[in-house]
């Protein structure tokens, strides 16, 4: 039996676990969207050493992400709201990567919580399937490519293409992306799970692929803000939600 609670980041929705035990199976089984609780992923939270938590996401599919910006929002009001941690600030180890959460809390409840996703890796071009796409690490891999109309973008023809291309030896999350001022509107397929409603680390490629230095990034699921300070450093801001509390049978 696992206790669990689910959360979401814009439609982008997480199994969170409390110092339990969890393997790939019983993730994929628990991610099932008809037959069992229903996510995105599943997300491990314990105490740290290096950090005040540590988090460890499997995705659908079940294998290990590195990090998930909208993930980290869920496990930063999470920690709030059971008690776990009553400080606006907390720090959590995730995939060898040290993320500081800062959480706005107003009436005793967390609002939105603002991520600092470290300073991104930018890697060179690469042309696939008649498009360019620009590579970034934002925690995870992405490749991000500009289209002239979201609503028109090819996510789930190119996307699983990308996400598995050769070029990309432990896969690929993957952008459609189109500027409009300080706007980005933006699609997602993700490594190992497909079409997601929003991606916190997809989002942040995306402003560091379009140049700007701030942005509000307009996902299927609602809006983050993403900014770039002088120094490379990427924040996101935006919600987090919890849905339901349960347990496995």
């Amino acid at each position: 039996m696992i206790e669990f609670s689910k959360y979401h980041g814009l439609g982008n929705d997480f199994i969170l676990v409390y110092e339990q035990q969890m393997d790939a199976p019983t993730a994929v089984s628990m991610c099932d969207r008809n037959l069992g609780v229903g996510g995105d992923g599943v997300i491990v939270i314990a105490r740290s050493d290096l950090a005040d938590f540590s988090f460890l996401l499997y995705n659908a599919d079940g294998g290990i992400a590195e990090v998930s910006g909208n993930g980290l929002r869920c496990v930063g009001k999470f920690l709030y709201d059971r008690g776990h941690h009553k400080q606006s600030r907390v720090t959590v180890e995730a995939g060898g990567q040290l993320k500081i959460l800062d959480l706005t809390v107003e009436g005793g409840v967390v609002g939105s919580v603002r991520v600092d996703m470290g300073i991104p890796v930018e890697e060179p071009d690469i042309e696939l399937h008649g498009r360019v796409w620009k590579r970034t690490v934002t925690g995870n891999p992405h490749a991000t490519t500009f289209v002239a109309d979201i609503d028109d973008a090819p996510v789930a023809d190119l996307g699983p293409l990308v996400e598995n291309d050769p070029a990309f030896p432990n896969r690929t999350n993957v952008e459609f992306a189109q500027v409009e001022g300080d706007v980005i509107h933006a699609r997602f397929w993700e490594r190992g799970v497909g079409v997601t409603l929003s991606s916190g680390t997809g989002s942040s490629a995306c402003l560091v692929a379009s140049g700007l230095s701030a942005a509000t990034v307009a996902t299927l699921g609602g809006n983050l803000l993403i900014e770039r300070e002088p120094d490379g450093r990427l924040f996101m801001t935006g919600p987090a939600v919890h849905v339901f509390d349960g347990r496995t049978a």
